[in-house]
Parts: C-alpha cells; structure tokens; sequence
C-alpha cells in the first residue's frame, strides 16, 4: 500500500516513533525512518532521552526485556545493550543457599538434636558431621535454615580470620579456616566455572539476581541460564548475557540454528502448528491466524527509535 509523504509525516508526528508509525500505517519501521529521511525531514533525536533512561532504570526492576521493549517502543536488542551498559543488570542478590534435604537426617527436629550434641560435647561441626556419617555443607545448610543466630555464634567463635565479604556472591561471612576464600564451597565451584567461562561476569546476567526468565517472563524460576545474546563467540567480553530459563534457553539455541529463521512464513506456520498442538483437544477450536513481520535493522541497536 503506497501512502503520501503527508500521510508518513502525519503519522510519525502523532506516535513520534517510526516503528509506532509503521506500525499504524502497515510498514516496517526501517521503511518510515528511510522515507522520512529521503524527503528530509528532521527526525526527533534517536538518542536515549533522559527521561527514558529514568523510566528504564524504574522497569528494569519488574520488568523483562520484552515487556521494556513494547513499553518503550524500542527492539529487544537495544534495550537489551542499554541495561547492559547502564550497570542495570549488575545487581548482586539470588544467592543460591545449599540444597537441604527436607527429610531424614536433616529435618528441624534432627538439627535440634545435633546441636544439643554439639554443645554438649564441645566438639566442631565437621568432626561431628564425620562422626555421624553426614555431609557437613548440607550439615551446615540445615543448620542456617533452622537455627541461623546459633550459626552465626559459632561461626564467629571459631572464626580464624575477621569478618569477611565472599567475593563471589558478596555475602559476610567468617571464614573457618585459612585457606577459605568463599562463603561455601558452592559459591567457589560456581566461582571458578563463572571465571571459566563468562569471565566473572555470570552474576551481571540481565534478570538473574531478579530470577525472572527474560523470554517467557516466569518469576522465581529454578536454574536460569546465562545466555549470550549475541553468541559467545560474538561475545568475547561476556558484555551482553539474559536470563533464560532451561526449556527457554533449549528452545532459544535450537531455532538459531534453524536456516529458516529469517523466514517470516515458516515462523507463521510454526505458531500455528504450536497453538494447534496446544488447543487441537478443544472442539470449539478452529484453528489461529497470524502474521510475523521480520526487520533487520540497520542501525545501532541501541540508538534506534
């Protein structure tokens, strides 16, 4: 459909963004702003206006980058740099506390019981942990859950060296011997496959201290991914990594591997063939239309409208 250099101007003048023009006209976004550009006319700044910037910081707090993007009329991608460089995904926090098995030998009751023992005996828990045949950091994790001001005495009387921050995952802590640098073991495997191969950077991950999957907008999700948005081979620097959960991210890596992803008429038939699996026991069901438009942006990301 053709449309009139007034009709484009007029449009952009009330949505005051190419992509919300294109959008109301039935164009690409890449289309107005080139139109728009040929005639001449001044575009409003591309830049991040301050007050997208203050809007952004306050979103990125609840939001996914998707739910930004649409907000704020932006793509995935830059939104995606612009948390990234702003230092909005730096946020330390989802510390991920050892594993504790609910029954057993480290239930309330048990923990109870092997503190009195402990106190009684005067002995260190590790040696009572081998005593009784139990792994002391789940010993020590059921502790912390049931009874953590008992923890933080000990921890403090047998204390080889004053308290300290995890370099890892920032936490204060009193290291229990002088080769101990990490909180708790867990925090120094994690350390050394986040050194390995994000860089030291995994805790940076866009929506993983907020444990929110950046695809599917679940909360509270158990194993998040770190994922290289841009491939880790395009990634050197470990600069640009969101939070996926595990079906999100397999599904993620699957399709871009896929040669028809540049296809806008197989991803249609593929959200079809998706909502026909899903309702297909419905009998009211007949079935979904939709319409994929794909755009490859020219620009930088970050600076397009």
């Amino acid at each position: 459909m053709a449309f009139t250099n007034e009709e484009i101007i007029a449009a952009y003048q009330q949505y005051g963004s190419v992509w919300k023009a294109g959008k109301h006209l039935g164009l690409a976004g890449q289309t107005v702003h080139e139109k728009l550009k040929a005639i001449g006319y001044k575009l409003a700044s591309s830049k991040w206006t301050d007050s997208e910037i203050e809007e952004l910081e306050n979103l990125a707090q609840e939001m996914t980058i998707a739910e930004i993007a649409h907000r704020l009329g932006r793509p995935y991608n830059g939104v995606a740099l612009k948390i990234s460089r702003l230092g909005l995904g730096n946020r330390y926090g989802n510390k991920q506390k050892v594993k504790v098995p609910r029954t057993g030998e480290y239930t309330k009751d048990k923990i109870k019981e092997y503190l009195h023992e402990i106190d009684t005996a005067s002995v260190k828990v590790t040696a009572f942990a081998k005593q009784k045949g139990l792994k002391t950091e789940t010993l020590v994790g059921a502790i912390q859950r049931f009874n953590q001001p008992w923890w933080d005495a000990y921890a403090e009387a047998h204390a080889v060296k004053p308290k300290t921050n995890c370099p890892y995952c920032k936490t204060e802590f009193y290291p229990l011997s002088h080769k101990q640098e990490y909180c708790t073991r867990k925090c120094a495997n994690e350390a050394r496959t986040d050194n390995g191969y994000f860089g030291g950077r995994r805790r940076e991950t866009i929506g993983l201290a907020e444990r929110i999957c950046q695809l599917c907008g679940r909360e509270n999700v158990k194993g998040l991914s770190s994922h290289h948005m841009i491939g880790k081979e395009n990634d050197p620097n470990n600069d640009y990594l969101i939070a996926l959960c595990p079906g999100c991210h397999q599904i993620v890596t699957i399709l871009a591997g896929r040669n028809f992803s540049g296809t806008p008429e197989i991803w249609e038939a593929l959200i079809q063939l998706v909502l026909i699996r899903k309702h297909g026991a419905n009998k009211d069901y007949k079935g979904v239309y939709c319409a994929v438009d794909i755009e490859m942006l020219t620009e930088d990301p970050e600076a397009s409208e």
